[in-house]
């Protein structure tokens, strides 16, 4: 328990200065952070995280990192199409390629690459703290009322621990610290934040049990040991990966 209370302050305290400081640092370091997923994801389906799948993955990273820090910021839509264009073009052509490892590696690129650009696209926006809010609010809302009044299991064939009233509660209490980041922000459309927050505190914690599933199907505790007392960086970004989408296109299109 103390090394996971040291790391997550440490952790928290390191995020929140480079989500402060923006800019260049900031999208390297969520550089970093994808790649490492992508090597945690890469063990996980490939037993190495240099595989074939995860270097198509980095590469496709790269990609979005020098789109994003360059001045050519609408080429996004054509390495995507790139990317599925080799994928598919290396299935067919690649006797060692079958349609299992091609759904692995676009599934590693969506969950880890795709979902995560997304933090890098928020970079510079005030709404980027809002996926931490969100996010990290709802894991311990749901934390704190599944421990004071769980009774009902959630979905004990994957999360055991998890219940419905631990949900209801970080759904609530998400929604509750969302409505005060708006007020602060002075953003008064209280219907749409309201179902907005609703909707993004489900997206968190289907963020958590699609990790827990992952690791229960592949029979992993953990995905990594880089975080003393939390395990790897999936373990701790994994919610953050469902959030940061819902939070961008939220405020493309509702703000």
């Amino acid at each position: 328990m103390r090394k996971r209370v040291i790391t997550g302050i440490a952790g928290g305290a390191f995020i929140a200065l480079v989500t402060y400081l923006g800019g260049d640092i900031y999208d390297f370091v969520y550089f970093g952070i994808t790649c490492i997923a992508i090597y945690e994801l890469s063990k996980v389906y490939f037993n190495n995280g240099f595989d074939y799948g995860a270097i198509v993955n980095y590469l496709f990273a790269i990609s979005l990192f020098i789109e994003k820090v360059t001045e050519y910021r609408h080429f996004f839509d054509f390495f995507l199409f790139l990317y599925i264009s080799l994928n598919f073009l290396i299935f067919v052509f690649t006797k060692k390629v079958d349609v299992g490892k091609l759904a692995k590696i676009i599934f590693i690129g969506t969950y880890a690459v795709f979902f995560m650009y997304h933090m890098m696209m928020l970079n510079g926006s005030p709404y980027v703290w809002l996926v931490y809010i969100i996010a990290f609010g709802t894991d311990t809302f749901a934390y704190f009322t599944g421990k004071l009044l769980g009774r009902h299991k959630l979905y004990p064939e994957v999360s055991p621990n998890k219940t419905i009233e631990g949900a209801i509660g970080g759904i609530i209490g998400c929604t509750i610290f969302s409505l005060l980041f708006f007020n602060y922000l002075r953003i008064n459309k209280y219907i749409y934040i309201i179902i907005f927050s609703m909707s993004a505190s489900v997206f968190s914690m289907a963020g958590d049990l699609t990790a827990s599933k992952i690791k229960r199907e592949t029979g992993i505790k953990d995905f990594g040991k880089m975080l003393p007392g939390h395990g790897g960086i999936l373990d701790r970004f994994d919610s953050v990966l469902f959030v940061a989408p819902i939070v961008y296109y939220f405020v493309q299109h509702f703000l």
